[in-house]
Parts: structure tokens; sequence; C-alpha cells
């Protein structure tokens, strides 16, 4: 018996309606998931403190989220960045070409005396730390931790390359203690 090339066509089997749908929300799913995973792993990055280096103005049990794109750091500007396989957060103070010095007397960029407003404690050095001055070289920045006898930052290893930086802090959400 031979049939018909249109017979062929006709006889062919239709998917169930339900099972193209429940496939077509799989696909969704799994693009939606490949998407959100891309972007916290490139874009941004997610991070819950567990130090106490930044205290009053970030704690312990915070949520921070950082950027990971935009590499001109600024002054001011607390970032995220690894010592040790630690992820650490603490604020540049100085950029290439800044002469840091932390003595008794306290802590000067190029020689002035720098007014912190949201930092409470004295900034000493570390005995075990590095000498001071220290003059800054392209690509490089200083970080101090807000809690400054509590932290672990430029004082205990030198100058940070901006390369070694894993990215700018734009928001904290406060969710300690749940």
């Amino acid at each position: 018996m031979v049939t018909s090339p249109q017979k062929i066509k006709t006889t062919r089997r239709v998917k169930d309606p339900v099972t193209k749908a429940t496939l077509k929300l799989f696909i969704k799913i799994v693009t939606f998931a490949i998407v959100i995973v891309s972007v916290f792993t490139f874009i941004f990055g997610i991070h819950r403190v567990n130090d106490t280096g930044m205290v009053p103005n970030i704690n312990p049990g915070d949520m921070i989220l950082y950027y990971r794109i935009d590499k001109k750091y600024l002054v001011g500007e607390p970032v995220v960045y690894q010592y040790k396989g630690d992820i650490k957060i603490a604020r540049i103070v100085a950029s290439s070409g800044d002469t840091v010095d932390i003595d008794e007397n306290g802590f000067k960029v190029n020689n002035s005396h720098q007014y912190e407003d949201k930092i409470y404690k004295e900034t000493l050095p570390f005995k075990e730390g590095i000498k001071f001055p220290v003059t800054l070289k392209e690509g490089e920045v200083f970080l101090l931790a807000d809690n400054r006898d509590k932290a672990t930052d430029s004082r205990l290893f030198g100058p940070v390359q901006t390369k070694d930086i894993s990215g700018k802090i734009f928001t904290l959400i406060r969710r300690r203690d749940i």
C-alpha cells in the first residue's frame, strides 16, 4: 500500500498542550536562572559580613551588594577585597601618587592630617605592620577599615593593587540576627 505525502503529514502525532506548556515553562525558568547567576557572577556580588572591621557603619550579619565592573575607585569609597582567602571590606583613604603616614600623632596623607567624621577610634600603626611613610605607585590604593583597632587593612599588608579589589559597595542590607 502506497500512501500519499499528504496522508503522512496528517498522521503525525500532535504533542499534548500540557506537555508543550510545561516544556516552555521549564525553558523560561532555566533561562531566568542562568541570567540571574550570570549577573551575580560577573556584574554584582553579594556578601554577608562576618567580621567587625567596619563597625559601626557595617556590622557583622549585614549583607552588602557590590558592583564589580567599575574600576575607577575614589578616596572615601568602601570596597570589597580578599586577604588570605577571606573577603574583607575597607575604605579607600589614599590613591596613586599619595604619601600615607601613620604615627603616634595620627593619620596623614600628603603631610596633611585627615579628618574622618565617621571614624571614632584613633588611627595608629600596627606593631607587626608595614613601615611608614608609604608612597603609592600607579594602580595602588591604601585601605583602612572603619573600626581601626580591630581591623585587617593596609597598615598590616601595605597598599593594594586596584586589580585585586573585587568591587565597590553600593548598598547595604541590614539583616542581622535573622
